[in-house]
C-alpha cells in the first residue's frame, strides 16, 4: 500500500534537518546485513547509513513512532495479528547507495511482521534513481521516495530492493514486529 502525501512538507522538511543534522553529527553507523555473530557489513548488497531511533525520540520523529503505536494498536484489533513492537530508523542512501533483493527478515525468525516506510525527498525525479523495487507475484512495481510517501507492506511476503540513487536519499523505515 503507498499513501501519498502521509506528512505535510512542513513536517517533513522537520524530519529532513533532523536526519542531516544527526547524520552531519556522526551519530550514523553504515548499514549491516544479518545479527549477531553474523552480522557483517557487505557493500556490494547494501549502501546506505542508518541511525536506529529510540521510544522517547521527538518532534516529527516521535509523533510518527505514536502513529505507529496506534497502527499497532489498530491492526491488532481488526486483524489478529499479535504486533507488540515498533522498530524504526532514520537511513541515508548516498550517491550511489543501493541495497539489493531481499526479504525484511533473519533466516529462520519472522517477527517482522509489516514493513513501513516514509520517504522525505521533495521534489524527486525518475531520473534520480533510488526507487523501491517491490516484486510481486507476476511483475514489479516501482516506487519512488518522493517526499511525503508512506508505504507499508508484509515484510516476509514482499521481496524488494532499493535501485541506485544518483543523489541522497532519505527515509524512515521500521517494522511493526510479534516478539521474537
Amino acid at each position: 500500500m503507498v499513501m501519498p502525501e502521509f506528512l505535510n512538507p512542513e513536517q517533513i522538511l522537520q524530519l529532513r534537518e533532523q536526519v542531516l543534522n544527526r547524520y552531519a553529527s556522526g551519530e550514523f553507523k553504515q548499514a549491516s546485513i544479518g545479527q549477531g555473530h553474523t552480522k557483517t557489513i557487505q557493500t556490494e548488497i547494501r549502501r546506505d547509513a542508518v541511525l536506529w531511533l529510540e521510544d522517547h525520540e521527538t518532534g516529527v520523529a516521535g509523533e510518527f513512532l505514536a502513529w505507529l503505536a496506534d497502527l499497532r494498536t489498530e491492526l491488532n484489533r481488526e486483524l489478529f495479528l499479535n504486533l507488540v513492537e515498533t522498530e524504526l530508523h532514520f537511513a541515508l542512501y548516498p550517491q550511489g547507495g543501493f541495497y539489493r533483493k531481499h526479504i525484511d527478515n533473519f533466516r529462520g525468525r519472522s517477527a517482522r511482521l509489516v514493513t513501513v516506510i516514509l520517504y522525505l525527498n521533495p521534489d524527486w525525479q525518475p531520473e534520480q534513481g533510488g526507487q523501491l523495487r517491490i516484486y510481486l507475484e507476476h511483475e514489479t512495481l516501482d516506487v519512488p521516495p518522493q517526499a511525503g510517501n508512506l508505504v507499508l507492506f508484509l515484510s516476509e511476503r514482499f521481496e524488494h530492493e532499493v535501485l541506485p540513487t544518483e543523489q541522497e536519499r532519505l527515509s524512515l523505515t521500521g517494522w511493526l514486529r510479534r516478539r521474537s
